[in-house]
C-alpha cells in the first residue's frame, strides 16, 4: 500500500495535485495538518474556512470536505504565497486611517476583503473616493 510522507507539502500534493493519492492520507495526518491547511485555505475562502474554525470539529471530515471542494478547482497558485494584506504593506501603498477605511466601507457598501483588494490594485480609485468623502464631510459641517 502506498504511503504519503508526513509533511505539509506531501499532504497538499495529495489533496490538490495527485488527487487520487488522497485515499492514502491517514486519518492521523488529516488530523495533524487540518489547522494549517484550513489557515492556508482561509486566504481565498475565508467564509468557508471560518465554518471549520470550531474547536470540536471532526478534523478528518473537514479535510475530506476541503479535498472534495478542491476537486474541480485549478491548482491554487495563491496557496503558498504570502498573505495579501502583508504583501501590500511593503509596497507603495496609500496610507488609510481607520476612520477613512470605515468611511470607504460604508460609502462603497462592500466587504473589507473587497476594499483591501481595491487598496492594493486600484489606488487611484481609492484616492478619488477618499477625496470625494472628505469634500462631502466638509460641506456637511
Amino acid at each position: 500500500m502506498k504511503q504519503i510522507e508526513d509533511n505539509l507539502l506531501a499532504i497538499f500534493n495529495a489533496m490538490i495535485k495527485n488527487k487520487e493519492d488522497w485515499q492514502y492520507v491517514t486519518d492521523e495526518q488529516k488530523e495533524s495538518y487540518f489547522f494549517i491547511m484550513n489557515r492556508y485555505f482561509s486566504k481565498k475562502y475565508p467564509e468557508l474556512s471560518q465554518l471549520f474554525n470550531v474547536k470540536s470539529i471532526n478534523k478528518v471530515a473537514a479535510m475530506d470536505v476541503w479535498h472534495e471542494f478542491m476537486l474541480d478547482k485549478p491548482y491554487p497558485k495563491w496557496f503558498w504565497s504570502k498573505d495579501v494584506k502583508n504583501n501590500h504593506k511593503n509596497s507603495n501603498e496609500i496610507k488609510i486611517s481607520d476612520k477613512d477605511y470605515q468611511s470607504l466601507l460604508l460609502n462603497l457598501q462592500i466587504k473589507d476583503i473587497d476594499l483591501d483588494y481595491l487598496i492594493i490594485n486600484n489606488k487611484d480609485f481609492i484616492k478619488e473616493e477618499l477625496d470625494y468623502i472628505h469634500k462631502k464631510e466638509k460641506n456637511t459641517k
